[in-house]
């Protein structure tokens, strides 16, 4: 089966006539349709499904409306009085050895207090008078409603399946649905009735009266069951919307600044300790002011004292070398004197000893003195230290004011106490009702199971009290007859049903094996499952032969588990049906959402229908499908034309405003 076309007059959002087309091919199966929430993105979605069951459709918002009820809740509120409502659905399928071109058409429109509906069915262009009398059982050999919601589902349920329990109850559906064996259980059930008219027909009404007040009983208890979980079905819904209500409440909390008013303390000790940090530092640097540091503005100066310093020393110094080399030259010619040496050549050595001290020692201009004292007191300033502190003490300071800043801007944007206790008082109102809810549904699951026990022994009692009746029968040997061929019959069928559930529990088991592993990608994660015919609880098998319940896996593997579930069905029903999946990704992660693009989608089916908020197949994941993508929409709320559109495109390249 490929589908073509939708087209909706005045349906949902959708005022007037709007259409879409789906056709695709083997190298792209995919189209993308790109909505943001309440533009009527699951609309689309109904439209299809409501086309095709009409009042056995399984839609989103129909809770337990009436089918009239549901047709006229779903007319474009804005369309002109005594417009119809409808919708056109053309897909190609094979029937009766041939391929076809098929268009169901609904229409409804309201007379006074009544909704009338119109159906007809086209078959190549022309209309199939006994198509459209019984497509109730033509669309059945096309794409059994029982097994719809393997083809047409919302991510959003996927989360729900991810749940071990609710997942039993998907494959103990989708098996039985997939295999007949409901209507296995059917027969059995029939032939039980049979055998039990059969051996009580003649037996008087005295001895009727047990077995007559035992089934009535059972009718009574029956119909409590059905009331509790009609109560229990209400009450879940309730419990749901008191989660999301809960989960809203949250978010609101930390747009407001919840989180942080709660931090408030903290921020405020983180203040006072900042404030503490800079005065010390301040001190500290006014310390360094006090001492050397200022010098550090004369250095000039202070290195010109210095240098003076330094050539007070040298003529210091000079004074006293010249005054012993005149000592020693003395010393020297009182020396020579003495030897009786030539007074002339004495005085000739004096002259050169004079003449080499006044060339060889000149005296440096004259400094004024620098005090030992005073120079010491200039070296001891450690005026390099100094700045290093005063440095290290300002890059303390500036890193401790922007910490401050920081704290000051988290202190100003610090909600008021009111409105954060609005937003909590919210959340515990949301808190308490979701406890209350819970417990309402906890006893009512406790009520149902101990009245499902209850029916339980009531059929024990019957099939007893039937059977002290059959052996009291005198009745015809025809009759007899059909008693024992329909147990011998029940019997068959009975073994029918447990042989042919597991031959095809383990064909399911490594389909879902197969899907999983595509999935997940762990080969050492999963060598098999296992579904236990009775409960049909779902059991992973490691590479060590260790069993995993399904519940022991993260929140993601679970998930992912559901959806390879759903593959695996939709595969084993040997059905070639399009996959319509509403919301693909809202409740993954981003690990599981890449395997899901990556692996699951392109391969989901020959035809796949993705109907994306502009957070789930946007920017790399929309990348990774486009090579797979044949078609792309985008659906557009008009509030001025009071519609949605649908145009070509996709999120990209067209006007956001909406979502800004």
């Amino acid at each position: 089966m490929i589908f073509e076309k939708v087209v909706l007059h005045n349906f949902g959002a959708y005022r007037g006539e709007h259409s879409i087309v789906l056709e695709v091919t083997p190298e792209r199966p995919i189209v993308v349709v790109g909505a943001l929430n309440g533009s009527g993105k699951t609309t689309l979605l109904d439209a299809m499904q409501l086309a095709l069951y009409g009042k056995g459709a399984r839609c989103s918002g129909r809770d337990r409306l009436a089918y009239p009820d549901y047709l006229e809740s779903t007319m474009n509120r804005d369309a002109k009085n005594g417009d119809q409502s409808g919708i056109e659905f053309s897909f190609r399928a094979r029937t009766g050895g041939q391929d076809s071109t098929i268009q169901v058409a609904r229409t409804w429109v309201k007379r006074g207090a009544s909704i009338k509906e119109n159906l007809e069915i086209y078959r190549n262009g022309n209309v199939d008078s006994v198509a459209s009398e019984r497509w109730a059982e033509f669309v059945e050999d096309l794409m059994p409603s029982q097994i719809a919601d393997l083809f047409f589902f919302d991510g959003e349920k996927i989360e729900g399946l991810a749940d071990p329990q609710r997942s039993s109850s998907l494959l103990k559906v989708g098996i039985h649905s997939l295999l007949g064996l409901d209507l296995v259980d059917s027969l059995i059930k029939s032939l039980q009735v049979l055998e039990r008219k059969k051996k009580t027909a003649t037996v008087a009404d005295v001895d009727r009266e047990k077995l007559d007040a035992l089934e009535e009983e059972k009718k009574v208890v029956q119909s409590s069951l059905e009331d509790a979980l009609q109560k229990r079905g209400a009450h879940q819904v309730q419990l749901d919307s008191l989660s999301k209500a809960e989960t809203a409440a949250n978010e609101h909390f930390k747009r407001v600044g919840g989180e942080l008013f709660l931090r408030r303390q903290q921020v405020d000790e983180e203040k006072k300790r900042l404030d503490k940090q800079q005065q010390e530092i301040i001190g500290k640097l006014l310390e360094l002011a006090a001492g050397s540091l200022p010098l550090v503005m004369t250095k000039n100066v202070v290195e010109a004292v210095l240098k003076r310093a330094k050539q007070s020393r040298i003529a210091q110094d000079f004074d006293l070398l010249a005054k012993e080399l005149a000592d020693r030259d003395s010393s020297t010619i009182k020396y020579l004197d003495s030897l009786k040496i030539e007074k002339k050549l004495i005085a000739k050595l004096d002259e050169y000893l004079s003449k080499d001290r006044s060339s060889r020692y000149s005296k440096p201009n004259q400094v004024t003195p620098v005090s030992n004292e005073a120079l010491e007191q200039f070296r001891s300033l450690k005026i390099e230290q100094a700045v290093g502190d005063a440095k290290s003490a300002l890059k303390d300071y500036e890193d401790a004011r922007e910490r401050m800043q920081a704290v000051e801007r988290n202190l100003s944007a610090m909600p008021s106490e009111i409105i954060v206790a609005d937003a909590q008082s919210a959340i515990e109102r949301c808190r308490v009702e979701r406890a209350r809810s819970e417990v309402v549904v906890s006893i009512l699951d406790e009520e149902i199971d101990v009245v499902r026990r209850k029916i339980v022994k009531l059929q024990q009692m019957i099939d007893a009290e039937a059977k002290r009746l059959g052996e009291r029968l005198v009745e015809s040997e025809v009759s007899n007859r059909i008693v024992i061929h329909s147990a011998r019959s029940r019997a068959t069928l009975a073994k029918f049903q447990g042989r042919l559930l597991q031959e095809n529990l383990s064909h399911l088991e490594r389909t879902i094996v197969d899907c999983f592993r595509i999935l997940v990608r762990k080969s050492r994660l999963v060598s098999g499952v296992s579904i236990d015919p009775e409960s049909f609880q779902l059991s992973i098998l490691q590479g060590t032969g260790k069993v995993v319940f399904a519940h022991q896996l993260s929140a993601g593997e679970r998930q992912l588990l559901a959806v390879a579930t759903l593959w695996a069905l939709a595969r084993a029903s040997g059905r070639h049906l399009p996959a319509v999946i509403d919301t693909p990704l809202s409740r993954l992660d981003s690990k599981h959402r890449e395997s899901l693009v990556r692996d699951y989608f392109p391969k989901a089916s020959h035809q796949v229908i993705l109907l994306s908020t502009d957070e789930e197949v946007v920017g790399n994941y929309h990348a990774m499908l486009k090579p797979f993508i044949a078609r792309e929409y985008l659906i557009e709320h008009d509030e001025d034309e009071k519609t949605s559109r649908i145009i070509p495109g996709y999120f990209e390249g067209h006007d956001r405003k909406a979502a800004a």
